[in-house]
């Protein structure tokens, strides 16, 4: 595991200790991603930003994948995305 993504998990783990309420996204999707056989590398899989925070995010902030993931979750009435929604993002296997 990368820095990076060991101190965003930290940080999350944290805030989740201290009762900030949870994130719509967390570090964990990528890893979730992955076994799912998605080529996810890092948040930019769904967001503009290589590190988004929750105190900065702004719908804007996400990609194509990440405006669809967030309309899945509108449609499901879910709440949180899901990485297994993947799997029927439009487009072919490069895509995904």
């Amino acid at each position: 595991m990368n820095r990076i993504t060991a101190f965003v998990a930290a940080s999350t783990t944290l805030l989740g200790a201290l009762g900030a309420s949870p994130a719509v996204a967390h570090p964990n999707l990528v890893a979730e991603a992955k076994k799912a056989g998605m080529p996810a590398q890092n948040c930019q899989y769904c967001h503009v930003s290589k590190v988004p925070t929750k105190s900065t995010y702004k719908p804007e902030d996400l990609n194509d994948r990440g405006k669809w993931m967030i309309a899945e979750k509108d449609k499901k009435q879910a709440k949180d995305v899901m990485a297994e929604w993947l799997k029927d993002y439009p487009g072919g296997k490069e895509q995904k």
